[in-house]
């Protein structure tokens, strides 16, 4: 779930929006289940639209679309990689270090050796995983401590798909710059066999933690904002100006199937029903982004990136409390998480992003 750079076409979508309200909805919906917060409104309407935009779903569509973008305009794999890397990389070495001191000074972290933690931080690092972490050094975590049993870093997973989707997207993008029609035929074949291996593969399945995590069974998801990207001068027309169509059948699905089973749409096992109503989602997300005036809300600040890294923190420090089920929660997480984001923002990300644009700059004069 990694930040994304800006479309080409310019500053006039609402992207940087819509990854806000993605991480948001990922907050609120880890606050609703893990602090318990929501308990009496299982099935309202409150319920049904929180779950029924996913900000995962959300989150993979827009890096599709916004990250083929970037491949597209980069000069070099190279270039491609280090931008990426320099906006991915900084903040998560920064979350992970704050989390294992957390776990480190609460009694939850048991560091045996240097070098062997060492070993295990650097994996950690790398790939954003814990669990190959764990399965290619030791297992430090304690299970005992302020923080229990609970892991700070649950979310990550998601990071760790998203930096196999760098490392996939370059070759299938190879093939579409050579050839065109072929190369969009193996984008498509691409997804039909992630979503086939999303019937076996998933979150879910602890006994394959290393497909499990990767773009393998989610690149169906990417693969929707990787062709709208490739074709967006023959498709903009559907969505540019037609939010207002996108977000009445979204809603009108959503109701329908609130109705019948439930409005959480689910991205762990590919269900026929959710892959449509993603697809839908999908649609209603690059409308958004381009059929509305672009706010100046954020005033160039890009917190999303950092919600998604600090908000399980702060929960689970929350939990370590023992302040749950309180309704009051729902102003001090998102406080207490937003603050973090902002440092994250302002001391780490910016710089980071300014390197990143001198290095660029600089590349360009040296040509």
């Amino acid at each position: 779930m990694g930040p994304s750079n800006e479309h080409s076409s310019g500053h006039r979508n609402n992207f940087d929006l819509l990854r806000l309200f993605a991480a948001c909805q990922v907050m609120f919906s880890h606050a609703w289940n893990w602090l318990h917060l929501g308990d009496s409104l299982n099935g309202t309407a409150a319920f049904n639209l929180l779950f029924s935009t996913p900000g995962v779903a959300i989150f993979f569509v827009i890096s599709g679309f916004l990250v083929t973008d970037s491949y597209i305009r980069s000069s070099s794999a190279a270039s491609f990689f280090v931008k990426r890397s320099l906006r991915i990389f900084p903040a998560l070495f920064v979350n992970i270090a704050v989390m294992e001191l957390a776990l480190l000074v609460t009694g939850g972290l048991n560091v045996t050796g240097i070098l062997q933690y060492l070993s295990y931080f650097t994996v950690y690092i790398l790939t954003a995983a814990r669990i190959w972490a764990v399965y290619f050094t030791y297992e430090p975590y304690t299970m005992s401590g302020f923080y229990g049993v609970s892991d700070p870093s649950g979310v990550l997973w998601t990071l760790t798909v998203e930096l196999t989707f760098y490392l996939t997207l370059p070759t299938l993008l190879e093939f579409w710059r050579r050839w065109k029609r072929a190369g969009a035929l193996v984008v498509a074949v691409a997804a039909l066999g992630s979503w086939v291996m999303a019937q076996h593969f998933n979150i879910t399945d602890r006994y394959n933690p290393f497909l499990s995590v990767t773009v393998g069974p989610t690149f169906w998801i990417f693969s929707m904002g990787v062709l709208a990207r490739l074709y967006w001068h023959r498709v903009s027309r559907i969505f540019e100006g037609k939010l207002l169509w996108w977000l009445a059948t979204h809603l009108a699905i959503t109701w329908w199937v609130a109705g019948t089973s439930a409005a959480f749409i689910s991205i762990n096992n590919a269900a026929p029903v959710d892959t449509f109503r993603i697809a839908i989602l999908a649609g209603l997300v690059l409308s958004a982004a381009y059929s509305v005036p672009r706010p100046n809300l954020l005033r160039g600040q890009d917190l999303s990136y950092g919600i998604y890294l600090y908000h399980m923190l702060v929960m689970h420090t929350l939990i370590g409390i023992g302040w749950v089920g309180h309704w009051w929660l729902w102003i001090v997480e998102p406080v207490g998480t937003v603050a973090l984001a902002a440092l994250s923002w302002a001391l780490i990300e910016k710089p980071a992003m300014k390197l990143r644009t001198s290095l660029v700059a600089r590349r360009l004069s040296v040509a």
